[in-house]
């Protein structure tokens, strides 16, 4: 975005087109539209099964963890995680490494549900990252985890290094051509030096065969 493209306060206007919290709820608009019949279908919201998702990562992650991993505040998920558990999506056991925490897993009816609804929700990915060129979406990735990781708290959302292009072969250097080429600049040269010997055998030859015949006539 240049300086052109954000917003004059001071003309009390304010352009949609341009605003990056705008765009991005759009952006979300769509993708939960994407998936809002499946996830109807699961019985669970969007919320809830990027939770379920998050608890599916890592075994027995404690509520600090989901925190970090799905963005949401402590306070909401651990609403979320009551009403969650008393539907029987989710299990909260004491966490073995901490007795004051607690770790969450997944229930039968959490996995089922995670189920049904993951396709729909990555088509849903789908279909939003294919409307950029194939070499746009790593960085549409990288620049989205960059803004994420600089205004949270915790650990940084994932390793982008699955996303990662491929690194181009490194141009041979300079040096290297050079040295390949000289064995055959030198066989080159072994021939040229070759070719006047070549000449005076044949010379050679072509005299021997006529001093024969002389000496037979």
């Amino acid at each position: 975005m240049s300086e052109a493209d954000t917003q004059d306060n001071g003309q009390g206007t304010f352009d949609l087109t341009i605003s990056v919290s705008h765009l991005l709820h759009r952006a979300q608009q769509l993708a939960a539209n994407e998936s809002a019949a499946a996830l109807r279908e699961a019985g669970i919201t969007l919320r809830q099964f990027n939770v379920l998702a998050a608890t599916s990562q890592e075994d027995g992650p404690s509520q600090s963890r989901l925190v970090e991993l799905t963005g949401i505040d402590r306070s909401t998920l651990a609403d979320m995680l009551n009403r969650m558990e008393s539907s029987g999506l989710i299990l909260r056991r004491p966490s073995p490494e901490d007795a004051r925490a607690k770790s969450v897993g997944l229930t039968d009816k959490g996995e089922n549900a995670l189920s049904l609804a993951a396709p729909a929700v990555a088509n849903a990915d789908d279909a939003l990252i294919k409307v950029l060129a194939k070499n746009r979406r790593s960085a549409f990735i990288d620049l989205l985890t960059t803004l994420i990781d600089a205004k949270s708290d915790g650990k940084p959302l994932r390793d982008l290094s699955a996303f990662a292009e491929p690194e181009p072969e490194p141009e041979p250097e300079a040096e290297a051509v050079e040295e390949k080429a000289k064995p055959a600049k030198k066989k080159a040269k072994d021939k040229d030096k070759d070719k006047p010997k070549a000449k005076a055998r044949a010379k050679d030859k072509t005299s021997s065969k006529k001093k024969k015949k002389k000496t037979k006539a």
